[in-house]
């Protein structure tokens, strides 16, 4: 893997600086509208929730009523010129609207790889589960050593920053992941999620296969 660092500071903040007014803005209104609802529609809010039980209306996605979410991700990442290797991740989601949510992301690439992504994220979700998350972060990639010739008669790994011959270095890149999952409700609390996931780093395209488990509350 051979990349140049380039700047990360103005994709964020262009990011951002749209979509949190837009959020917020709506994060309002969807409070307004839900103290209202408490205050004058308690029996449509019973019948609601009757409903939800059966797998009707909001209920089919398993976060109509849950502002938190946890997951935890497993799966692959396939890199051009890399074999797929295991992937772990873990992410939060806090709902600020009927379909928004804000929150972060850890991801680690093992094997050959070597990558860990920390990404703060914004997703949109739907009544029936399809979830859409665009979260801008920030790659680490590990460098990788090279098998030496010990004097032994064998041969040693080195990781050995110093090392003459290192594959390649620690680096640091910009990553804006683009993803896309289906979420399936288990009882009220509980969701599985398949997800496709797109990292775009200094113009290459890196896919991230997997199913998260998340908890909601």
């Amino acid at each position: 893997m051979s990349r140049t660092t380039r700047p990360v500071l103005f994709p964020v903040l262009a990011i951002f600086l749209f979509a949190i007014p837009g959020l917020a803005q709506e994060a309002e209104h969807w409070e307004n509208q839900e103290d209202l609802a408490n205050e004058t529609h308690q029996e449509e809010h019973a019948e609601e929730a009757e409903h939800q039980e059966h797998g009707e209306a909001e209920g089919h996605s398993g976060r109509s009523h849950h502002k938190n979410d946890i997951g935890i991700f497993l799966g692959l990442t396939d890199e051009h010129g890399h074999a797929n290797e295991p992937t772990l991740g873990v992410d939060y989601k806090r709902r600020v609207a009927k379909h928004w949510a804000i929150g972060g992301l850890f991801d680690y690439a093992g094997g050959d790889l070597r990558n860990t992504i920390v990404a703060a994220s914004v997703t949109w979700w739907s009544d029936v589960g399809l979830t859409l998350t665009a979260a801008p972060g920030i790659e680490f990639h590990r460098g990788r050593g090279v098998t030496i010739d010990c004097g032994c008669g064998g041969a040693l790994k080195s990781e050995d920053p110093d090392q003459i011959g290192l594959l390649d270095e620690d680096e640091r890149y910009f990553v804006m992941r683009l993803g896309a999952g289906w979420g399936f409700p288990i009882g009220q609390d509980y969701i599985i999620e398949p997800q496709v996931n797109l990292d775009l780093v200094e113009g290459e395209k890196v896919w991230v296969y997997g199913v998260n488990f998340i908890y909601a509350w």
